[in-house]
């Protein structure tokens, strides 16, 4: 039996991007755009990871056509090795993309990975091109992006740089994203200011730049070594031994807090309670897909801002809550069970 680390060769190297950005900057809309406009004759496929331990990108990303891979519980960009190459090598072997589409974690570093992705391993197998990382300019004026590390290095790394979310900008935000983005060292290949996620498809056939190196190689090189601590500070266990569908685990790194569920198939929630459940906090990131009377729908908030929307559905609800700050999963826990819809008799 072959190893599942070891890809197959292949005459003509794929072309594959890193769609980076932090927390909420809107990487999977922007992955949901470029899906929507690829050429019907191409196979594309996306690899994607995230913070918690259930994972509901890929859920968000489905849409019948194109293959999607996730890999949860943790950073790919730390445990670029038999979760990441595993999880890569099925997508090649099995989809045989012409083009592959990679979404780190947004607590994730992305060093690691475009050393992997352009090292021996997948030298006449993969071509990577340009990074593109999204940003939020209103986070310029926030001291706690600035100062962290893995953000600047996700920005400083990245070939093309867009802000995302542009139709919420003033123009002071503006001039601060032009500013901030001249002073790139070295320059960027392109520079944007996008709405809704919409980039251009243009950018996808630029060349990766060899010369950018980490900011923070120290920052790269601990989580390399700690695995972003989630792999080995996860608690996971059912809520209650009597509600084996309701599943819950935690997962903390990079300074953030983090709560995941996972609920069965007969878990609904009451759309109007769970909305006002989500609407009192501002959360850094909640994102998720549940079932309600009405049919599923799909969770995506960013810093409090955001609602509930139609979603085709899902083999089970999932739920994921990020923060820069410990979560009392215990009082979540039971706000959420105040808006489940009572099972019928």
């Amino acid at each position: 039996m072959s190893d599942p680390r070891t890809p197959f060769s292949r005459p003509r190297p794929i072309p594959t991007h890193l769609i980076t950005g932090f927390l909420g900057v809107g990487k999977t809309t922007a992955i949901r755009r470029l899906l929507e406009r690829r050429p019907k004759d191409e196979r594309w496929a996306v690899l994607v990871n995230e913070f918690g331990e259930v994972g509901v990108d890929a859920e968000l990303l489905a849409d019948g056509e194109v293959a999607v891979r996730q890999v949860a519980g943790g950073c790919l960009c730390c445990v670029a090795s038999q979760a990441f190459t595993v999880g890569l090598n099925h997508i090649i072997r099995r989809e045989r993309p012409q083009r592959i589409l990679i979404e780190p974690t947004g607590l994730g570093h992305p060093a690691q990975v475009i050393e992997t992705l352009t090292g021996p391993l997948y030298a006449s197998i993969l071509e990577l091109r340009a990074s593109i990382t999204l940003m939020d300019a209103r986070h310029l004026a926030s001291i706690r992006h600035r100062a962290h590390q893995t953000w600047r290095d996700q920005i400083h790394l990245g070939d093309v740089l867009v802000a995302n979310k542009a139709d919420l900008y003033s123009d002071r935000d503006r001039e601060a994203f032009f500013e901030f983005a001249r002073a790139m060292d070295p320059p960027k290949l392109r520079t944007a200011l996008v709405a809704h996620g919409d980039l251009d498809l243009a950018w996808l056939e630029l060349p990766l730049s060899a010369a950018r190196r980490a900011l923070f190689p120290e920052a790269h090189a601990f989580l390399t070594a700690h695995r972003l601590q989630t792999s080995e500070s996860v608690d996971a266990q059912p809520l209650e031994t009597d509600r084996p569908e309701w599943w819950t685990a935690e997962s903390r790194g990079e300074g953030h807090f983090g709560r995941s569920w996972r609920f069965g198939p007969a878990v609904q929630f009451d759309s109007i309670r769970l909305d006002e459940v989500l609407r009192r906090h501002a959360w850094d990131r909640v994102k998720g897909v549940v079932a309600t009377p009405t049919g599923w729908v799909s969770i995506n908030r960013v810093a409090g801002v955001g609602g509930l929307e139609p979603h085709p559905g899902a083999a089970e609800g999932r739920l994921e809550i990020i923060h820069h700050r410990p979560l009392d999963g215990e009082a979540i826990d039971r706000q959420l069970l105040g808006a489940r819809r009572p099972i019928d008799p």
